[in-house]
């Protein structure tokens, strides 16, 4: 049978304070990542105060997605089990078979076949660049502490011959923990891997939660189907079931509203895939002098030539000029009775008289200008969520409706966002895409996305409190922001079906 066995006669305090630092009895006050004792994971903007760290009532739009919100805290059982397991099978002390566990990605299957091939725990240790722990229980004796070099009456005597004061011990554990981030603790000694067992951890460091915090962080980050949420404050891990890839674009959201794709861990950015997003992004930096050029331009009213600047979010422009008043689109120029949305494709003319060069050029102009747009709306838009509030304030006090029958107008906010921030990433995807049938589709659903953004943009902008018919402001917007949701839902779907069956063509 394949099992070894460690001496018998060693033996710790009790059989179940060997294994009871797993079992989770202990509360661990404010379990997130993002307090003065983090782990050094890189903040994050901040949401919303609505949305930090509250479970928000809502229905999701990846409920029923292949996804688990999990609290962190909820991790240290499953990783206790998860030890015992090993434990039984390898006959080695806690903290070696979590070391391993966490060599072999937490999965115990690998780890075991590799153990029965004749593998033994020291050589399984060796690439971890650790000495394994014996799991002898550690005596208290009088002597000469090794870093403080005072007398005392309570040394701990290591196996590998290093002996400290409890005082110490306790501040060298504290020190790793808080520091180092580190969960596996190794001995204080000048060069010395020997491995400190979890239970003399528990034992002589009084930073319990803080050790359960990092053991808990290792388990998660060697887990490629794991994800901390970003949001600040919040200590809740995302768990998928499907392996992450860069060619597919896979967001998902946490229970406090945070939503992120779960391959980059940047902001969610459908359609485009994360491969494309960052050779894009290295694009603009690359291109980003003429970029710069291009943008100190400033435009000009296509009629009067007076200078403009966009304030809004919007692609409908009119000239404020009182002897003008033309009407035109920000992206073409083209007077706007009439417009079709044609300029959001793009006219390749490979095969002309220009240069491949100048070709290219042009055509990442083109679409980064598109995207560029939208990224500046997008700011213009988060204004809306002051603007709407205040709406809803008027509104209500003025007995004409209540406050919580107003919702539908922050949700229409929150909806032009999204189904922007989506119109925005879709120039970039479309930016890549080989011209065949399938882009055509595409752009014909880019060009009806984008007319029910312009459309929702203006109700919000500059319809709302001049409809004196309250009821019919609401149905138009609710109606608006259906149709808007909808769009992106087809569109995300086209591109979901040409991922899966592979009918997208690039241009790479």
């Amino acid at each position: 049978m394949c099992k070894q066995t460690y001496d018998s006669d060693v033996e710790f305090e009790s059989d179940a304070e060997e294994m009871s630092f797993f079992d989770g009895e202990d509360e661990i006050d404010n379990f997130g990542m993002s307090d003065e004792e983090d782990l050094g994971m890189e903040d994050e903007a901040p949401l919303d105060d609505d949305f930090c760290g509250i479970v928000v009532q809502k229905k999701s739009e990846f409920e029923g997605e292949d996804q688990e919100v999990i609290e962190g805290s909820e991790l240290m059982p499953k990783i206790g089990r998860m030890v015992e397991e090993a434990n039984a099978v390898l006959g080695t002390s806690p903290i070696n078979c979590r070391v391993l566990l966490f060599q072999f990605k937490w999965k115990p299957d690998v780890l075991f076949e590799r153990f029965c091939e004749g593998n033994d725990v020291a050589a399984l240790l060796k690439k971890s660049k650790v000495a394994p722990s014996s799991g002898i229980a550690l005596p208290e004796k009088k002597g000469e502490c090794g870093v403080c070099f005072y007398e005392a009456g309570d040394i701990v005597k290591f196996p590998c011959g290093d002996q400290i004061c409890k005082t110490c011990l306790d501040i060298y554990l504290d020190g790793m923990i808080r520091e180092s981030g580190t969960a596996f603790v190794s001995c204080f000694g000048y060069k010395c891997t020997q491995l400190i067992d979890d239970a003399v951890v528990k034992k002589y460091c009084q930073n319990r939660a803080g050790y359960e915090k990092v053991i808990i962080n290792s388990y998660v980050m060697a887990n490629f189907q794991m994800k901390w949420c970003p949001a600040p404050s919040c200590s809740r891990v995302i768990s998928v079931n499907w392996v992450p890839n860069e060619w597919f674009t896979q967001a998902v959201e946490c229970s406090c509203g945070k939503q992120f794709c779960f391959n980059c861990y940047g902001d969610r950015h459908e359609p485009v895939n994360c491969y494309f997003l960052r050779k894009w992004m290295l694009k603009q930096e690359d291109d980003s002098e003429t970029l710069n050029w291009i943008s100190a331009n400033t435009k000009t009213c296509p009629k009067c030539r007076t200078q403009i600047e966009k304030n809004g979010g919007c692609i409908h422009m009119t000239c404020r000029l009182a002897s003008c008043k033309h009407e035109f689109c920000w992206i073409c120029f083209a007077d706007w009775a009439g417009h079709s949305y044609d300029c959001r494709k793009f006219q390749d003319d490979a095969n002309g008289s220009r240069s491949k060069a100048e070709h290219e050029l042009k055509k990442f102009i083109f679409y980064d200008n598109l995207y560029g747009v939208h990224k500046k709306s997008i700011k213009f838009n988060e204004q809306l969520h002051a603007k709407v509030h205040k709406a809803c304030e008027q509104i209500a006090s003025s007995g004409k409706m209540t406050f919580s029958e107003l919702q539908y107008l922050p949700k229409a906010v929150d909806s032009l966002l999204k189904c922007r921030s989506t119109l925005m990433y879709s120039y970039v995807f479309a930016y890549y895409l080989d011209d065949n049938n399938e882009k055509n589709i595409f752009e014909d659903n880019q060009v009806d996305l984008e007319k029910a953004v312009e459309a929702l943009n203006g109700y919000l902008e500059k319809e709302l409190l001049e409809k004196e018919d309250l009821n019919e402001m609401r149905r138009e917007i609710m109606d608006s922001s259906s149709y808007l949701e909808q769009r992106r839902k087809v569109l995300l779907r086209h591109v979901k079906q040409g991922e899966e069956s592979e009918t997208w063509k690039f241009l790479d």
